[in-house]
């Protein structure tokens, strides 16, 4: 004959029964639920890259309105642009002169960036607090020219060091992996972001190495030079 189990017993196991059940349900919700929330931030990380790079962008060319249709890398120190400084590779110089246009230093950082962190403010802004590579040599004419993008760029999968690198004909570029699972945003001078090697969904898709040569090509057609150059951060 099997014990007969008394009232306190029964509650007990009856308890833990719930609460085993109750573990069991936030687990499955867990699976269920964690994927769904992981895409949608991956996708918000994403969308915001891309206002960022399109900000940037707008940025530049609102600056460069106020100043007789230069950049800030065209304009002297005096004459409150950052020339000397980008010749020397300085990137957030060239930044920090469009802070009124940008508004806020979260504007330079990509929300997928963890090798970087926004600055409380421009005044602090150093290489660490960008996420983002600018073109020297914009003209806003040449339409195939790049004007901005990430950062995480390579050649001949080495990645770029910060400074200034010279596009070479014929670039072989790729992405690292810092940024997008080895893939990247572009903003170009009439405006228009492009999503490079297949991230995301916009309008305009790329070829980072065909892209580049279409930007060299376009720059020489225009300017008769037969580079531009990178100032990465």
């Amino acid at each position: 004959m099997k014990p007969k189990l008394c009232s306190s017993q029964r509650g007990k196991a009856s308890l833990l029964d719930l609460i085993v059940m109750l573990i069991a349900v936030v687990i499955v919700v867990g699976v269920l639920v964690l994927p769904t929330i992981a895409k949608r931030n991956a996708r918000s990380s994403k969308i915001g890259c891309v206002n960022n790079v399109k900000q940037i962008g707008l940025s530049i060319r609102m600056w460069s309105d106020d100043n007789g249709g230069r950049s800030p890398s065209q304009v002297p120190a005096n004459e409150g642009g950052a020339k000397e400084d980008v010749e020397r590779g300085v990137a957030s110089r060239y930044f920090q002169v469009m802070s009124n246009e940008l508004g806020t230093p979260k504007i330079v950082v990509c929300p997928e960036d963890i090798g970087r962190k926004a600055a409380t403010d421009f005044a602090t802004l150093t290489r660490s607090n960008l996420s983002y590579f600018v073109v020297p040599e914009a003209v806003w004419s040449i339409t195939n020219l790049w004007l901005s993008g990430d950062r995480n760029l390579a050649t001949n999968k080495v990645a770029l060091k910060p400074g200034l690198f010279s596009m070479l004909a014929n670039p072989s570029l790729n992405w690292t992996a810092e940024l997008h699972d080895r893939k990247g945003y572009l903003c170009f001078a009439d405006g228009h972001v492009a999503t490079s090697d297949g991230i995301g969904k916009l309008p305009y898709t790329v070829r980072l190495s065909q892209s580049a040569t279409n930007a060299l090509r376009a720059y020489y057609d225009a300017t008769a030079n037969v580079t531009f150059r990178l100032l990465i951060p």
